[in-house]
């Protein structure tokens, strides 16, 4: 696992996740300065939506570039530029100091990236992140990825009963609704089991936005509160438990496959 100083640093990313397309256009291309991030914020969510980011990653998206412009105010020149272009499958957005750097301006290498804190959650919140910093400024590019075939499809959740553990198998967006349903289903699952023996299969998750993060922090805090309860989690990818594992206050125990977790539940109480 990366240890605590590799995920408190910048990101420094190549290649497609940060690259931006030569000669098109910008789908969004707008200055900022302390007293425009509020109007910034409207702007982002209409331009994202109209691209095609379901809402809650456009809510992701406008968290994130927020974030990152507040932080080209407070710690960079003071202003700034947006800019987003629709390429391969994804909106590249880059936010850029703008003008020279105030005396105390800060490098990005700098930037408070510290756990729980606005930049944190930018960085794990977007699907790829690049900073660079330099005589002319700071420049941050982060990616968000747009629907592709049935990559964003609609939620569903099988419920397994077995002898004595119970499996949620999720499959499709992980967003607001689908987050109710999961909450449901532990709800229920907590009156019929007061020490439950839950597998959490995520294996079929296409996607999933901030609130879909938090249903799966909540259900893991609604496990750890009972006396005997244990929860482990497969179906991830190693990306998707390092971005979960970020951001979250709570830790998860996860296995490669369905069957080893089952197998490493602990023996039934008979409760």
């Amino acid at each position: 696992m990366t240890g605590d100083e590799d995920l408190n640093s910048p990101p420094v990313t190549t290649g497609r996740r940060g690259e931006i397309p030569d000669g098109t256009p910008p789908v969004l291309d707008q200055m900022f300065d302390g007293d425009s991030l509020y109007a910034l914020r409207a702007t982002l969510e209409a331009h994202a939506s109209q691209a095609g980011l379901p809402e809650g990653r456009a809510g992701d998206l406008v968290i994130t570039l927020h974030e990152l412009a507040t932080n080209a105010v407070l710690h960079g020149a003071g202003a700034g530029r947006v800019r987003i272009w629709k390429h391969a499958a994804a909106l590249h957005c880059r936010v850029e100091d703008s003008g020279p750097p105030r005396s105390d301006a800060q490098p990005a290498a700098k930037w408070p990236y510290e756990h729980g804190h606005g930049l944190w959650i930018a960085r794990y919140l977007s699907d790829g992140m690049s900073v660079s910093s330099g005589p002319s400024g700071t420049a941050v590019t982060v990616v968000f990825a747009l629907p592709v075939n049935d990559h964003f499809t609609s939620f569903s959740l099988v419920r397994h009963a077995r002898n004595a553990h119970v499996v949620l198998s999720l499959t499709g967006g992980l967003d607001q609704p689908a987050a109710q349903e999961l909450g449901a289903a532990v709800r229920a699952l907590l009156s019929e089991h007061p020490a439950p023996r839950l597998v959490l299969d995520l294996t079929g998750v296409t996607f999933w936005d901030a609130i879909g993060i938090a249903a799966l922090v909540t259900t893991q805090q609604r496990i750890d509160e009972t006396s005997a309860g244990v929860m482990f989690v497969t179906g991830l990818s190693d990306e998707f438990r390092k971005r979960l594992t970020s951001l979250s206050p709570t830790p998860f125990t996860f296995s490669d496959t369905l069957d080893h977790a089952v197998q490493q539940l602990p023996p039934s109480t008979g409760a």
